[in-house]
């Protein structure tokens, strides 16, 4: 599994060199264009979480303390924050999943030689619906997970195993959402499924360094999710298993 994870994270080198590829660049500038209106709507939606979430916690404290309805707002701002940033690498994969699904289609041809081209414009509803699914199914998953590690990092050093885990399992379930832009053209949903669980160290590296690529404001909303979708396609066809055809 250790050695999946590795060739999971270093499948982003191999990526790099599809930028300069003919036809790949337009992917990169879809997918910042579709982030940068997200995380614009996301701002927004948390400057009006935020202060109804601080209002609802000032109402419960019986004292009115300037100090403590400060430390109230901060603490609705970073709750709301947090829960975005929890959310938008989902949103990201499921609103660019038609855009990823046709890059990863692209890949796929430039490495094997096949055509197996459905249009982009047909299969938008299909994919989106996909998407939803496994994304929706992946995040009860990992929210039950984390808040476990979440209540267990109340313990002694526990805590630093906690934090370990809850970065392979965010990276898990985000590379999860990546391989399926691949796995949809091979795979049946439950197949995909328990392909999923047989390369989870696959899935691990390519989500971890996708969460982090999309963390990079601006920047990453370009980069993060074709580089992605380029790198997990190059290994998933490498070590595809012929059992899934």
């Amino acid at each position: 599994m250790i050695a999946k994870t590795l060739s999971g994270l270093f499948a982003y080198l191999r990526a790099l060199s599809f930028i300069s590829k003919p036809g790949f660049g337009k992917y990169f500038i879809y997918s910042g264009l579709i982030g940068l209106l997200l995380f614009g709507f996301a701002i927004y939606i948390v400057t009006l979480v935020a202060p109804l979430i601080s209002g609802l916690a000032g109402s419960l404290i019986p004292w009115n303390i300037g100090w403590i309805s400060s430390v109230t707002g901060w603490i609705s701002y970073l709750f709301s924050g947090a829960a975005f940033i929890f959310i938008f690498k989902y949103l990201m994969l499921i609103m660019t999943s038609p855009l990823m699904s046709a890059l990863s289609e692209k890949v796929e041809k430039e490495i094997t030689g096949t055509n197996q081209s459905r249009g982009v414009v047909v299969h938008i509803i299909p994919d989106l619906i996909r998407s939803l699914r496994i994304n929706l199914r992946n995040i009860i998953r990992e929210m039950f997970f984390l808040l476990i590690l979440f209540a267990l990092s109340f313990l002694p050093i526990i805590g630093i195993i906690t934090t370990v885990l809850g970065i392979i399992i965010q990276g898990f379930y985000a590379g999860w959402g990546n391989v399926d832009f691949w796995a949809e053209r091979h795979l049946s949903y439950n197949e995909t499924v328990r392909y999923m669980k047989q390369n989870k160290g696959m899935l691990i590296g390519n989500g971890i360094v996708y969460i982090f690529l999309i963390s990079i404001p601006v920047v990453g909303v370009f980069f993060g999710p074709p580089l992605a979708t380029i790198a997990v396609t190059t290994e998933a066809i490498k070590d595809y298993d012929q059992e899934y055809v």
